[in-house]
């Protein structure tokens, strides 16, 4: 990497892919017999481990030398990543309380509700409600996936969260031998839930081991970066680039064992670390570099867009049949649509100001000034 610095577009245009991917893989479940589960890349499962590995590498780059420069930085540390999940994770949670409550009354009303199953329980038990304003409900202390199902990642990133200042007091990434038993440990963890679950579909279980892996890997990777580039430098950048594309397309293809992806990854955010190849300079397209920024919205939301699908199966058959009978690919493109408009509104109006708001109110140094 150039000493100036760096944006990283092309890899915030692929956490806009990766969004749009695991929309597809749970609209699939959502919509069958609408598509068949060939048309679909059942590897969309595994972008989430892309997330972790480039979160621990972006919090590297963000906050590798400055996490204890201050006597207030490790507290602010901790605010500004509360305020990058939470107020968008405690609307979208408030939203399907509001839902499932609107369920409740139907049922009660004579409704027939049954195809989403009972409200209020299972996966949507009130008790539920607590383990995810704590953000634990991935750390092994439920037995289902519960409300917003894909929060379970925001779960397991914020363990995350308080593991990465230990690496970062203790210089556990910078040196050697510790950076080099936390790689053994994150390739063990990946190989007990390959082998354990045969794949790395986990989430309330293993969700935060799963995520502490990967990320733990990506904070090595952003340690040790120029170390093995150069050792590929053999390689033109560009060409690194498009034989890591192609390794991606390749193992979804061949339907490559969960734990290849990893490596992939892993390459695939230390290739595109080059920001001035054609490759790179076309990823970096604004419209889908701003996609990349809402993805966190896009993630979290989409579960709004397809409860209502599930809604539409029990209110309105026929027109849910009728939407069914469209070819997949407008399927998804409505799908996608309707998260993106969606997403449009959570990031502006959600995020972005629930984001301000928390800094403003907690952050020391903002306080200060």
């Amino acid at each position: 990497m150039s000493d100036s610095k760096q944006d990283f577009a092309a890899l915030t245009t692929f956490r806009a892919i990766g969004a749009l991917c695991v929309i597809q893989f749970h609209a699939w479940a959502m919509v069958s017999p609408a598509w068949s589960e060939s048309w679909l890349f059942m590897g969309f499962v595994l972008w989430p481990d892309y997330f972790f590995a480039l979160s621990g590498f972006i919090l590297m780059h963000v906050y590798g030398k400055t996490l204890f420069k201050r006597k207030d930085s490790l507290y602010n540390f901790f605010v500004h990543r509360i305020a990058r999940i939470y107020p968008l994770h405690v609307f979208v949670l408030l939203a399907l309380i509001v839902f499932e409550s609107l369920r409740w009354l139907a049922k009660h009303n004579g409704v027939d509700v049954s195809i989403g199953g009972e409200p209020f329980l299972h996966g949507t038990h009130p008790k539920y409600i607590i383990t995810n304003l704590l953000l634990i409900q991935a750390w092994g202390v439920q037995h289902m996936n519960s409300w917003n199902v894909p929060a379970w990642s925001i779960s397991a990133e914020f363990a995350c969260y308080l593991v990465f200042p230990i690496f970062i007091r203790y210089n556990l990434i910078g040196r050697k031998v510790t950076a080099s038993l936390l790689v053994l440990l994150a390739i063990g963890g990946l190989i007990l839930i390959q082998a354990t679950r045969r794949d790395f579909d986990v989430t309330y279980s293993l969700g935060a081991v799963r995520a502490l892996s990967s990320f733990t890997l990506g904070c090595v990777l952003y340690q040790y970066l120029p170390t093995l580039l150069k050792g590929l430098s053999f390689i033109p950048p560009a060409l690194l680039q498009g034989i890591t594309l192609i390794a991606v397309v390749v193992a979804y293809k061949v339907n490559a064992l969960p734990l290849i992806y990893i490596p992939l990854w892993l390459l695939l955010i230390a290739s595109f670390t080059y920001e001035n190849t054609w490759i790179a300079r076309s990823l970096s397209w604004g419209p889908m570099v701003q996609l990349g920024e809402m993805s966190y919205s896009l993630y979290m939301v989409h579960v709004l867009v397809l409860v209502n699908v599930i809604l539409a199966k029990t209110a309105t058959p026929n027109l849910f049949n009728a939407f069914i009978a469209w070819p997949p690919v407008l399927i998804l493109f409505a799908l996608w649509g309707a998260t993106i408009f969606i997403s449009i509104f959570t990031y502006k109006y959600i995020e972005k100001p629930g984001r301000a708001f928390v800094r403003r109110k907690f952050d020391r140094k903002a306080k200060a000034s």
